[in-house]
């Protein structure tokens, strides 16, 4: 750090990003495939029912309408910490830290169920396919490997990769979808608008639908993290996240509508519950034949890993802020000279998710029934109370800040997002056995390691204040790389 306490010997790349490579970021870590393949079934069978399409227009509407105060602070705050830099700036640094360990639990853990449906379909396909039996958490530990020399190499290698995965991904959906319209047991002229009537979509386990449609948007709000690596971020950053979640959300209403009525609203319910795991592999097959479930089922791994190598770049430049502001273990901080990428951060991330790999793999937990279920689950809820947190965060900061007045952007709309983000935390919890899976103290324990988590983020910014005031001083500086009329200092 020099005598001005900027830190331009670690920077990241700058102007290596532009909407393109940010956009299928954004994209691989939703990995929309994994959202037909797996999550379209659980909300037909165990949600609301035929008011799926429903369901995803209500989520699109709110985080839409999140993303209005998410962008307009990205105009302000240019750093790699995002949820860390907007609320250590919105509600000061104890509130702050509390969202960095939030938000770093909650992609550690969502990589590490990712890694274990990676192993899971890579191992079952290698052995019902090719007769080769490999363990599941081999195939995990090989995809780690190949994540962390991809996130070394550095973010544009990393956003060829995707671009390659999420075209065909998107192929596979629009295939789908296509077909369903020419060859499915309803002609088109009978196909039914009522998915997406109120008394569909709020019908049956509505809670289910809304916390399982969310965990399908889960990586949009990772844009600002590349707003210091992205090409003038000030437009950059809020084109890819608006195209992002309009994306999505537009992609499952309408192929989820499709199929629903290809197959008829009725039997396309009864599938899913009959067989919730080959339920679009059956779909499939039947409306487009010639075995291309098989298709479904390399592109679902390659799915896996796209949204893995996206999920290792959040967490690492989460690490890398923390410890670039000396926070933490300096070292994370550190670049690769050559590469100027987070090196020391993505191999301490790396080891993190190994090490949960080989904790199922010695328990002879279920990859999938398990791994998969319950770390995605927690992790999902995770980052919804990372985004509530941040939308408080946000309208805080423009109450406190002349930066920005326009009303809608900076008011109205940072309010309705923390209503709407209110009620999908209230929804998830109450839906929480269903989506991990488990009942009784599992519950409890379960849910209460994402409270734990920011609350250790909260006490290790106390015990800075109390041991060292120069590092707790230092929590929210280095946030902006632009000149800000910043809010008034908070009172300690």
């Amino acid at each position: 750090m020099d005598s001005k306490g900027s830190y331009h010997r670690n920077e990241l790349k700058k102007d290596s990003l532009g909407v393109p490579s940010i956009f299928f970021y954004i994209i691989a870590a939703a990995s929309p495939l994994t959202v037909v393949v797996a999550v379209f079934p659980i909300i037909l069978g165990s949600g609301n029912g035929i008011g799926m399409p429903g369901a995803f227009l209500a989520v699109t509407a709110v985080l839409m309408i999140f993303a209005v105060g998410y962008v307009a602070m990205s105009r302000h705050v240019t750093n790699a910490g995002a949820f860390y830099a907007y609320v250590t700036l919105g509600l000061g640094r104890l509130p702050g830290l509390g969202s960095a360990f939030l938000a770093i639990f909650a992609y550690n853990a969502i990589q590490a169920g990712l890694y274990g449906g990676f192993g899971y379909y890579t191992s079952t396909f290698l052995s019902n396919r090719l007769g080769i039996e490999i363990p599941w958490w081999a195939c995990a530990l090989v995809a780690l490997a190949f994540c962390l020399a991809l996130g070394i190499q550095g973010v544009h290698s990393g956003a060829k990769v995707l671009g390659v995965f999420m075209t065909l991904e998107i192929t596979a959906i629009a295939m789908l979808s296509v077909w369903s319209l020419f060859a499915g047991n309803v002609p088109v002229s009978e196909f039914s608008l009522e998915p997406f009537k109120p008394s569909a979509v709020f019908a049956g386990a509505f809670g289910v639908a809304i916390m399982f449609a969310h965990a399908s948007f889960i990586g949009f709000e990772g844009s600002a993290i590349y707003s210091e690596e992205a090409k003038d971020p000030q437009r950059t950053i809020p084109r890819a996240t608006y195209l992002s979640v309009a994306f999505m959300g537009a992609l499952y209403a309408i192929s989820g509508w499709l199929v629903m009525n290809a197959l008829g609203l009725g039997r396309a319910v009864e599938m899913a519950q009959a067989d919730s795991g080959s339920f679009i592999f059956d779909v499939g097959d039947d409306l487009i034949g010639h075995n291309i479930s098989v298709f479904f089922q390399v592109l679902i791994i390659t799915a896996m890993f796209a949204a893995i190598i996206t999920f290792h770049n959040n967490v690492a430049r989460y690490l890398f802020s923390l410890g670039r502001q000396g926070l933490i273990w300096g070292r994370l901080g550190w670049t690769l000279p050559s590469r100027q990428t987070p090196w020391v951060a993505s191999v301490v991330q790396s080891i993190m998710a190994g090490m949960v790999v080989l904790i199922f793999a010695i328990c002879a937990l279920h990859p999938f029934d398990q791994l998969f279920t319950w770390a995605t689950g927690i992790g999902a809820t995770a980052v919804i109370l990372s985004q509530l947190i941040a939308g408080i965060a946000i309208f805080v900061f423009f109450r406190r800040s002349s930066v920005d007045k326009r009303t809608w952007n900076t008011f109205i709309a940072p309010l309705l997002a923390i209503l709407g983000l209110g009620s999908f935390m209230f929804w998830t919890v109450r839906s929480l056995d269903v989506l991990l899976n488990v009942t009784g103290p599992a519950v409890f324990v379960m849910m209460s390691l994402v409270f734990v988590a920011c609350l250790l983020g909260i006490a290790y910014g106390v015990f800075l204040r109390l041991t060292s005031r120069e590092k707790y001083d230092r929590i929210g500086r280095a946030l902006n790389e632009r000149e800000l009329d910043e809010p008034a200092p908070e009172a300690t």
